[in-house]
Parts: structure tokens; C-alpha cells; sequence
């Protein structure tokens, strides 16, 4: 008790009536003659080391010439007079049959507790925890329900009535199996544990997480308490949110159906005419089973090319298995492709691995940087190529799979084929459809909507609200040559998303190597020689263009973006042929 509430009074504050030790061979007649005196409150003994306390009421039967000892039946409950009376409470529940002595601290006996103020006591800290109780019952957004030994509900709060439309008044000293047939609190009662979070439906349309368990006094169970909270609407919720889902699921089937290929495309961006051609080939060659080689430097998005061509294939719904060739160890090549049998190896785990291949099995593998594979793997590569089947590392048995392969690589696997570092049977394998991936120098008109594409998802992502691009970085953005392609730049837009402070960035956030290097990364750029005033020509009608789309055709809120007087804007669309409306 004195765990979960306090008790105020000490023993001290209770009134005390002294004890008389006495021989245990007196008489109970001399015993009466000194109780019935009324200044005492028992006569104490001891015996066999333990003390006993007599009462008057011990006193009334029997002869009196018997020994007062044949009439010590109570135990003493040794209290010193410091004790809280929680904790002479907490004592007494465990002897429920001795007499509370109260010692002083080096142990000498001052008197036993008198009963009238001790149940006055008892019942009023017993009405104030009732007070508390009912309070709290009432407060509780729980259901609370307790029962006793004989399975009699003792505790029903208004939350139970509400959840189950059972009055308190019809419910209470009435067995709860009357009400309920799935009784949880009845089995934790019996089997003395406790749940938690447990879900439960305690009668039909009634859904609950319930924390049950015994109620025990010492070791002794008495009865059972639960607090169930309702989660009812969570479930019918649950199960609506299950019918949207599956709803939501059949009209995707039923968009992917009627837009096809488009979806799967939709991620790559980019409007120039290079990149629109290879867009559509893509297309027709992701809804075949044909080996893909994906060529093009690196950063120009050739996983991002072949996640597009997986997903718009018949195999969108198995696996998309990415290996890194030029990541994976040569020791560790063909473990990983192939996985290996339980004790292939020292260290290899007993149970065996699948590899990539069996992982991928039904969908597609991409092989990034293909140029990178050992030669010796090269070999085996072939083989699943050609036969749809291979050993596992310390197997014996051959493993069917049927995989579509995607390849990809920066380097020039010709000149590698004259200098025999890659297999040339292995390179008409998998260049059965070729698609060359331009590098954004060559594509530059594709540059500002990949820069706002950019700036919206780290603006997004860093929680920034910055709504506009100088005109001279967009500049900058045009004439530099970009070495690291699309990975370059999305890197380069984060970093000054990241370091811009207001709404705008201006060309003093620019790093410096794309201020140094803007006008020589071009100029020195083979492929860009002759074509600046064009180029310059089309990034700015795309940048006006995006940017009327943005503001809804708003030609003032689009010259306050740009950065430019309302007049140039004028100028400018009427220069670039760019429609009135």
C-alpha cells in the first residue's frame, strides 16, 4: 500500500494503551483483576522467545485457576513508534491474526493500539483512496473492469458503459460471464500473469488493446483487474483504408494499362531532342527480354535508365538486383554472383548463400560498369547468358534461372576487346541493343529543368523557400561543361540550396570552379565549339518558358522571377518567337 499512497499519521499520533508484562503462570483469574482495571489495554507474555499478547475478550471462557498462557492465541505485532500507519497496515495484512505492539527504538514495550482510533484512522484515509479511486475511474479514457474470486464484477467505470452500453448498477456484484463469453481478465486471474497491449474482442463489434492481471494480497490472488482502450474505429478505419488500398492498387493496374510505358519513363527528365529519341527506343525495347548495354560517361543516370526500362517491362512486379563490378573484390566475384554451398569455404556461412542471379531470378540484374569484370568471370558470365544456368561455389548441381540482363559501362569495351581485357563473345552478348546515354554538355537545353527539378527536391528535403535563380547563375549553369554530368550538377544545386540564406541565389554563391572555369570549360569543349549562341538562345527560351509555366502565364510575376524589367520580358518573347498567349 505504502508503494502507491501515504499514509500521514505515524504511530505516535495514535493513541496507545500500555501493556503489563507478566508471568505466563498467573492466572486468568488474577488476569481479569488486572485488565477489568481499565488502565490497561492487554497483558503481554513471552513465551518460547516469542511475545503474546492477552486480551479481556481472551479472558471470558474457561476456569480461572488455568494459566493465563493456555489463553495467549495472539501474536504480537512488533511496531515502532516512528512507523507510518501504511506500514503497520502493510505488516498487519500479513498477520491479520496478531495485536500491533508498539516499541520504543531500543525495542522495550510502551502499549498495544487502541482499536476505536485506529479504525477511525483506517476509515478515513479508507474514504479519502475512495475519493481518489472513483476520481480517477472517471478520468480514465480506458475502460476498467475488476472482478473477484467468484468472478463478481467490483469495479465498472463510465468508460466501460459507454463502450459496451452496460450500466454500472446492472453490472456490479453480478458474475461478468452474464455479460461476456471472451473474458480475458478471468484467465489472467487464474493463471497469475499479466498482458500488455494485448488485442482483444470481448463481444461482437468490440475491438480492444487490453492490459489485464491478478489482484493479490501477499502471495493470496483475490480477484482481477483490466484496462482495455477502444480501438474499435482504428479497426474499421484499418479495414476501410485496406478496401481504398487495393482500390487504389486496381486503378494504378488500370493506369499503368492505359498510359503503358509512359510511367516508367516519367523520372527522366529532359526535353532535348537526344534525349527524347532515346527515351521512346527505351521504350520499345523495355516491353522485350533483349540484353540492354547502356554506354554513356559517368553521373549521365544509366541505373536511373535501367530502373525505367524495368519497371516499364512484364517483370516490373520481381526483382531489380543492382551490381557494382568495379566495387566487389576479385576473391569475392564469384561468391556473390553465384552464391556458394554451406562449407565452400572457411568462414562461409553452413546454410550456403544465393547469389545476385538467384536473387534477381524472374526480374532483371544490372550490371553497372561491366567493363570492370575479371576476365575468368567473364567466362561464367557468359555461360548463365547462354545456358540460363550455373554452379553455386562448391556445388555440384546446376541452378536454372531465368534473368534479364542490363549492362553498363563507361569504358571503351572495343579497345579493351583489341587489348584483350574483355571478351569479345561476352560483348556481342550484351550488346545486343546498344543505347549511347549523351553527356549533359552535350544536352545543355536540358540543364534549367533539371536545375529547377533539383532546387525543388533539396528546397524540400533542407526546409528552404528559395524562388528564384539569378539569371546569371542559370548563365553559368549553361557554360560549364559539366565532367561529372547529372551527378555533378544535382550536387552542385544542393550545395548552394544548402549555403543560400534568402529566397534567391546569386552568383556569389556560385562554387568557385564553375566561376572560374564557366567560359574555358566550354570554349575548350570540342563539342561545344560553334554552338554557344545557340545553346545560350535555347536555354534562355526554355528558362522564360518554364517560368511562365510556374507563375501560371502571370508575365509580371515571371519578369519579377527572372530577374528582368517588364519590358525585356516583352522584347524577349517577342525575339523568341514565344506566343502572346
Amino acid at each position: 500500500m505504502g508503494r502507491y499512497h501515504r499514509f500521514y499519521p505515524t504511530v505516535r499520533d495514535l493513541r496507545m494503551l500500555p501493556v503489563l508484562e507478566v508471568d505466563q503462570s498467573i492466572s486468568v483469574q488474577e488476569g481479569k483483576r488486572l485488565l477489568q482495571s481499565g488502565l490497561l489495554g492487554g497483558l503481554l507474555l513471552t513465551i518460547n522467545n516469542s511475545h503474546m499478547v492477552v486480551l479481556t475478550s481472551d479472558l471470558m471462557d474457561g476456569r480461572e485457576s488455568d494459566s493465563i498462557s493456555s489463553r495467549a492465541r495472539r501474536p504480537a505485532l512488533l511496531v515502532k513508534v516512528g512507523d507510518t500507519v501504511s506500514e503497520v497496515v502493510e505488516q498487519w495484512t500479513k498477520n491479520p491474526g496478531s495485536i500491533p505492539l508498539v516499541t520504543d527504538d531500543d525495542g522495550k514495550p510502551l502499549g498495544v493500539l487502541d482499536p476505536l482510533t485506529t479504525a477511525s484512522v483506517l476509515l478515513a484515509e479508507f474514504t479519502r483512496l475512495r475519493a481518489y479511486l472513483d476520481r480517477l475511474l472517471a478520468l480514465v479514457n480506458d475502460s476498467i473492469c475488476g472482478i473477484d474470486e467468484q468472478h463478481r464484477v467490483v469495479i465498472w467505470n463510465s468508460k466501460a458503459e459507454e463502450l459496451y452500453g452496460v450500466k454500472a448498477e446492472t453490472i456490479l456484484s453480478a458474475p461478468i460471464e452474464d455479460f461476456f463469453s471472451n473474458i480475458r481478465i478471468t484467465t489472467c486471474m487464474h493463471e497469475n500473469k499479466v498482458v500488455n497491449g494485448h488485442y482483444h474482442q470481448p463481444c461482437e463489434g468490440a475491438h480492444v488493446l487490453i492490459n489485464a492481471g491478478p489482484v493479490c494480497i501477499g502471495q493470496k490472488v483475490i480477484g482481477g483487474i483490466s484496462a482495455e482502450k477502444d480501438i474499435t474505429e482504428i479497426v474499421h478505419l484499418n479495414q476501410e483504408l485496406s478496401k481504398a488500398s487495393s482500390q487504389v492498387k486496381l486503378l494504378e493496374q488500370e493506369i499503368k494499362k492505359i498510359s503503358g510505358q509512359d510511367c516508367a519513363f516519367s523520372k527522366l527528365t529532359g526535353r532535348s531532342l537526344a534525349m527524347q529519341n532515346l527515351i521512346n527506343f527505351g521504350k520499345k525495347v523495355s516491353t522485350t527480354d533483349a540484353t540492354v548495354l547502356l554506354r554513356g560517361e559517368s553521373g549521365t543516370g544509366k541505373e536511373l535508365f535501367a530502373r525505367a526500362i524495368h519497371q516499364n517491362s512484364n517483370r516490373h512486379l520481381r526483382p531489380f538486383i543492382v551490381v557494382n563490378c568495379g566495387a566487389i573484390p576479385n576473391n569475392l566475384f564469384e561468391s556473390e554472383l553465384f552464391g556458394y554451398e554451406g562449407g565452400a569455404f572457411t568462414g562461409a556461412d553452413r546454410k550456403g548463400k544465393p547469389g545476385m542471379f538467384e536473387l534477381a531470378n524472374g526480374g532483371t540484374i544490372f550490371l553497372d560498369e561491366v567493363g570492370e569484370l575479371p576476365l575468368e568471370m567473364q567466362v561464367k558470365l557468359l555461360r548463365v547468358l547462354q545456358e540460363g544456368s550455373f554452379y553455386r561455389v562448391g556445388g555440384s548441381e546446376p541452378v536454372q534461372v531465368n534473368v534479364r540482363v542490363l549492362a553498363a559501362t563507361h569504358r571503351d569495351l572495343e579497345a579493351m576487346i583489341s587489348r584483350r581485357q574483355f571478351r569479345e563473345d561476352l560483348y556481342y552478348r550484351l550488346n545486343v541493343v546498344s543505347l549511347e546515354i549523351p553527356p549533359l554538355r552535350e544536352r545543355r537545353e536540358d540543364i534549367p529543368e533539371l536545375v529547377h527539378q533539383f532546387l525543388q527536391e533539396f528546397c524540400q528535403k533542407y526546409q528552404k523557400s528559395i524562388s528564384k535563380i539569378e539569371p546569371a547563375v542559370m548563365t553559368a549553369f549553361l557554360d560549364y561543361s559539366w565532367p561529372g554530368n547529372i551527378r555533378e550538377l544535382k550536387n552542385a544545386v544542393e550545395r548552394l540550396v544548402v549555403l543560400t540564406e534568402g529566397e534567391v541565389i546569386d552568383e556569389q554563391s556560385l562554387p568557385e570552379n564553375l566561376r572560374r572555369n564557366t567560359y574555358i570549360s566550354l570554349v575548350t569543349a570540342p563539342t561545344a565549339q560553334g554552338k554557344l549562341m545557340s545553346v545560350a538562345v535555347e536555354a534562355e527560351k526554355q528558362l522564360i518558358l518554364k517560368t511562365l509555366q510556374q507563375v501560371k502565364g502571370n508575365r509580371s510575376e515571371a519578369a519579377r522571377v527572372l530577374g528582368i524589367p517588364r519590358s525585356t520580358l516583352y522584347y524577349k518573347l517577342r525575339q523568341l518567337g514565344i506566343p502572346a498567349k
